[in-house]
């Protein structure tokens, strides 16, 4: 029994090396691996990128080249990885933004997000925060509502650009309470912090690490935030789940694909290699300093969620009737 066993043991590791042989033959032949950024340097999709280039001789004896490819709201970028040889050559980072809400947005990307790209991970996610002035008066979501519906053409509410995500994560609490309210949209978050502040505008919902030090400052109070649970750097804000909105959660998360055709070998090949270089403690500390954390899923799990994410973003989008340009 023992030796018919081994003997089974054997010829499945004979019948699995071919396949894992052709996934380094291909990797290697494909040399240096290009890790496609969107956007311009900076921000956390252009840190992201470079901390897994920089593990990359180690996770996969290969060299990580990171290509800023800025353009169209990031569909520049990843155009060109949908178009490239699937041969674990080429990767791009992408995000919430430009892989779940840009093709609702837009009238041509340059891509499928489900046909033309092959998920390999998510490394990182991130909560936005339902904010307002200190000096506003509101200490909650109820009272914004109530200000909200007590003022004709309700509250003016910013955002760091249209069609960004955290403009959509608040037309998803508008479409959820049916709270109304004129959007100012801006040229980054920077500017909308400042004239939110200023009273010039009334809220917004920003990335909770854009608006954190003006909250430790005194400056901005939140007034819940959108995850599933607390943040721990503000324990005693609640979550809008827990203020009411029973079905609202957003994160804006970070992750990677190849293009289409990525065989299995080298999807799984790429995608250990990622989260494990994601996972290393000083990486996770790199990624909590950006104002994130370490969120690992794999190849599967990153397929259910985009599919989930482009049901509940085309969904706020056209009840919003937004398109640009």
């Amino acid at each position: 029994m023992g030796q018919r066993r081994a003997a089974f043991v054997r010829r499945r590791h004979l019948l699995a090396a071919p396949a894992l042989l052709a996934a380094s033959t291909a990797l290697a032949q494909a040399g240096p691996v290009r890790i496609v950024v969107p956007y311009t340097p900076g921000a956390i999709n252009d840190s992201l990128a470079r901390l897994v280039a920089e593990g990359m001789q180690g996770a996969l004896g290969q060299i990580g080249v990171v290509e800023n490819r800025p353009g169209a709201s990031g569909s520049l970028g990843l155009a060109s990885v949908a178009q490239a040889a699937p041969d674990g050559g080429t990767i791009a980072v992408v995000n919430t933004a430009n892989l779940a809400m840009n093709p609702f947005l837009f009238a041509n990307t340059g891509y499928d997000p489900q046909r033309d790209f092959a998920p390999l991970c998510v490394v990182a996610r991130l909560m936005n925060a339902l904010t307002v002035s200190a000096e506003s008066g509101m200490r909650s979501l109820q009272d914004l509502l109530a200000r909200s519906r007590a003022r004709p053409g309700g509250l003016t509410y910013s955002s760091s650009g249209a069609g960004s995500s955290p403009h959509l994560a608040a037309e998803l609490l508008k479409h959820r309470t049916g709270v109304q309210g004129e959007h100012v949209p801006y040229r980054g978050s920077a500017p909308a912090i400042v004239d939110m502040i200023g009273g010039r505008v009334d809220w917004s919902v920003d990335n909770l690490s854009n608006v954190l030090p003006h909250v430790q400052a005194g400056k901005l109070r939140v007034l819940a935030v959108t995850g599933r649970e607390r943040d721990p750097t503000l324990p005693d804000v609640p979550t809008l789940q827990e203020a009411g909105l029973a079905d609202y959660e957003v994160y804006v998360w970070f992750g990677f694909v190849g293009p289409a055709g990525l065989s299995p070998a080298l999807r799984e090949r790429l995608s250990s290699a990622i989260l494990r270089i994601a996972q290393q403690p000083e990486a996770a500390e790199r990624i909590r300093r950006g104002g994130a954390a370490v969120w690992p899923q794999n190849s599967a799990a990153f397929a259910a969620l985009l599919r989930a994410e482009l049901d509940k973003w085309g969904t706020v989008i056209r009840a919003a009737g937004l398109k640009l340009e």
